[in-house]
């Protein structure tokens, strides 16, 4: 069963390398390190993404932590995972990552929604 959500990693890779819009990245947070008498400052890793951009999808709308002005990212699930405490950036405006829904749920990820706001 993963042979096939292996494969559909490749599939959305490719589309979303063909259908790509605009400049997007990924801006992964790396803490300093871990000792705690030298905590050291965290850096940036800047991830050019293939991806597309839209307004939030009203499915994921709740009213308080995701509200309709939202906007929102799809990205494939190979490569980079986004997380929490990361940014985007689209067309070099930077934005707050506030919500990652991977597809499917559960298993292999094939591809992420990622939502954004100023």
């Amino acid at each position: 069963m993963n042979e096939i959500y292996s494969d559909l990693q490749n599939v959305a890779a490719d589309l979303f390398a063909e259908f790509k819009q605009g400049e997007i990245a990924y801006i992964q947070i790396v803490p300093g390190t871990d000792r705690p008498d030298d905590p050291g400052e965290p850096s940036e890793v800047v991830h050019p993404i293939d991806a597309t951009a839209r307004s939030v999808q009203f499915k994921y709308v709740d009213g308080t932590s995701i509200l309709t002005t939202d906007e929102q990212i799809s990205m494939p699930g190979k490569g980079v995972e986004p997380e929490m405490n990361g940014f985007v950036t689209v067309d070099g405006e930077r934005y707050k990552i506030i919500g990652i829904k991977p597809k499917p749920a559960a298993g292999p990820v094939v591809a992420y929604a990622v939502i954004y706001r100023k």
